[in-house]
């Protein structure tokens, strides 16, 4: 029925990755699906499994599927595809027959499945909807407010100055666009790095798109047709960050040890599959745009430029409100229709953020940066948000000069300025020691800031921190947040006091004092253990390593030293008060280019086989900051 075939594309001496080649969209979807199933077999079948709430035939005992099943999460993905319109539920039948058309021959590559003893099952129309939801579920504010609920319960509502704060997200990206007039070639440019937890294979697969029509290139979620969040189609390109919007809400007749959330996609019963469809036939920036209309979650802030010049922002996604039809925070909102399947009886509607209040063409000569940070089309929907410092940083290298290429460009995604230095340094500056933690206060004060891979100085700096979030944590002051919050072990990361110290530490060293926690005691504190502690000759890289989560495997994906930390540009963010390992990072990089060649990386590679030659071919490019081109050779 469908003629589309996946074969690989890059030149030589270039990392491989999937070419889909097809007559029709449908085709490509047929192709993609089959993709997927040959080269992420086991990844996908977790996910699926997941999102049915039966990973535990694969994984063993966990909180994860009662959480799956609380959440209905399949319940969802099967409303997701019943309303579809003809042309969408064609598409994703398409990709479903590919994705049961490779899933034998992917098996067969895959180890995972002869070690656990498994066999991949067939997937129906919802199944990539599940997938999707189980790769966002999570993603959204739904663990801020768990953390936020416990905040109040054991110190009350004014605590949340203290520790509901502007840190790190639990998931987040860094997006910029530039008009013609910035560039080299005189068009516009899109750099984007999503910032993901790390997985082996990677959460996202590069694939490139083609029929006599269309030709696009972007990443794709393994087991989930299309090229969502970025993507590039010859005469327009797009990418997102995550608006930090607070589209979730904790189920009220939740289980108080599995909370769940309500969430649009619940409400409505839609997750936007048409517009993932209908990105791929956009050819201009209100092609993309309109689209967009479509989105639900995550919301996300966009980025869109085109070959006619244009550079456009907006919001896109919808919002719930419950109980109540008006607008939060005086934020505008198209409000719906309250849903025939509300949770619990409830009055539940969900509004879409407003286009007139979320959307803006650059002038000529500008630049807009998005870094999960609060802006002006964002800050009223939400109270989450990163700090400002990556934002910051990224616009304040974008002023170094007058015109950007592609090589400066992946240049700034690297960039290892820790943004949060500065309040450190003042704290240091301010307080004295003696002997040995004298002595580390005067190198550390001596410091440029920059979490280098190779730094000795950078290793000190983050010992130190580790032990200024001990002691916060552990201080009698915050000993009320130490107490169980009574969920299941799935919610220890939203909830673990030390590693909520350990995020808001910056926000800590400025208002803390006046909670009566004694910084200056407690920052000299942290100097004398670290002064005092065995001999550490390790640099910041070789404690900073990324252990690159995964399932169940075979072997051990490629780690090596790692620069960055998660108030850098290079946002590979370790644990303070826990591990110096980065546990989240550049999920992918790629610069965008309207004019010329574009580039792209991911850490490992495209394939899911440890075995493979092209399951790590591109880590050491991306670890070392580097960009492969994309290129117009012929596929192999």
């Amino acid at each position: 029925m469908w003629s589309g075939e996946p074969t690989l594309a890059g030149g030589a001496g270039c990392p491989r990755h999937p070419a889909l080649l097809g007559e029709t969209l449908d085709d490509l979807a047929y192709a993609q699906g089959r993709s997927a199933a040959i080269d992420r077999a086991w990844q996908i079948e977790v996910e699926r499994r997941r999102s049915e709430a039966t990973s535990a035939t694969l994984l063993g005992p966990s909180d994860w599927d009662d959480f799956a099943e609380r959440a209905d999460l399949a319940g969802i993905a099967r409303a997701a595809v019943a309303g579809l319109d003809d042309e969408t539920r064609a598409w994703l039948d398409a990709y479903v027959a590919g994705v049961n058309d490779g899933l034998d021959e992917g098996s067969a590559r895959a180890p995972e499945f002869a070690a656990t003893g498994t066999q991949a099952e067939r997937w129906e129309r919802w199944s990539p909807a599940g997938v999707f939801l189980v790769q966002h579920v999570l993603m959204g504010n739904f663990g801020h407010l768990l953390w936020r609920r416990h905040v109040r319960q054991q110190l009350g509502e004014d605590a949340l100055d203290l520790l509901s704060h502007e840190g790190v997200p639990l998931g987040g990206s860094n997006a910029w666009a530039l008009t013609g007039s910035r560039t080299a070639t005189g068009a516009p440019m899109i750099a984007a790095d999503p910032h993901r937890v790390l997985e082996a294979p990677g959460i996202y697969q590069q694939v490139r798109l083609t029929t006599p029509d269309i030709d696009v290139s972007g990443l794709a979620f393994a087991g989930v047709p299309g090229l969502p969040h970025f993507g590039h189609a010859g005469s327009v390109a797009w990418a997102v960050t995550h608006a930090m919007a607070d589209y979730q809400h904790i189920a009220p007749d939740a289980d108080p040890v599995v909370p769940h959330p309500i969430s649009p996609a619940r409400v409505d019963g839609d997750i936007g599959l048409a517009t993932m469809r209908r990105l791929l036939l956009a050819r201009t920036v209100d092609d993309v745009d309109t689209a967009l209309d479509g989105w639900v979650e995550p919301v996300n802030a966009v980025v869109i430029a085109g070959a006619d010049g244009r550079v456009r922002e907006r919001v896109a996604g919808r919002l719930v409100t419950i109980e109540s039809s008006h607008s939060p925070g005086g934020m505008q909102i198209q409000v719906g229709t309250p849903s025939s399947h509300s949770p619990g009886g409830m009055q539940i509607q969900v509004g879409t953020v407003a286009a007139q209040a979320a959307r803006r063409d650059l002038a000529d000569g500008e630049v807009v940066v998005h870094a999960n940070d609060r802006r002006a089309s964002v800050a009223a929907l939400g109270e989450e948000f990163a700090a400002p410092h990556r934002a910051h940083r990224i616009t304040e290298l974008l002023g170094g000069r007058p015109t950007w290429d592609v090589a400066g460009l992946a240049a700034i995604q690297t960039d290892t300025r820790l943004g949060s230095w500065p309040t450190f340094q003042t704290l240091l500056g301010g307080v004295a020691a003696t002997g040995p933690a004298e002595e580390l206060r005067r190198r550390l004060l001596a410091w440029d800031g920059h979490m280098d891979a190779g730094s000795h100085d950078a290793a000190l700096f983050a010992a130190w921190r580790t032990e200024l979030v001990l002691a916060v944590a552990a201080h009698p002051r915050l000993a009320p947040i130490h107490e169980p919050a009574g969920l299941a072990a799935l919610f220890a990361p939203w909830v673990d006091p030390v590693a909520r110290v350990g995020a808001g530490i910056e926000r800590i060293v400025h208002v803390g004092p006046d909670w009566g926690l004694p910084l200056d005691e407690l920052a000299v504190q942290a100097l004398v253990r670290v002064a005092q502690a065995p001999a550490d000759d390790r640099t910041w890289g070789e404690r900073h390593l990324a252990p690159f989560v995964r399932a169940e495997h075979t072997g051990t994906p490629p780690s090596g030293p790692l620069g960055g930390d998660g108030d850098c540009v290079l946002a590979t963010a370790a644990a303070p008060g826990l591990s110096d390992l980065c546990w989240r990072g550049p999920a992918a990089r790629l610069v965008w280019s309207l004019e010329g060649p574009s580039s792209w990386v991911v850490p490992l590679g495209a394939d899911g086989p440890d075995d493979s030659p092209h399951a790590h071919d591109q880590h050491d490019t991306w670890r070392a900051g580097d960009l492969h081109t994309l290129t117009d050779e012929e596929t192999t």
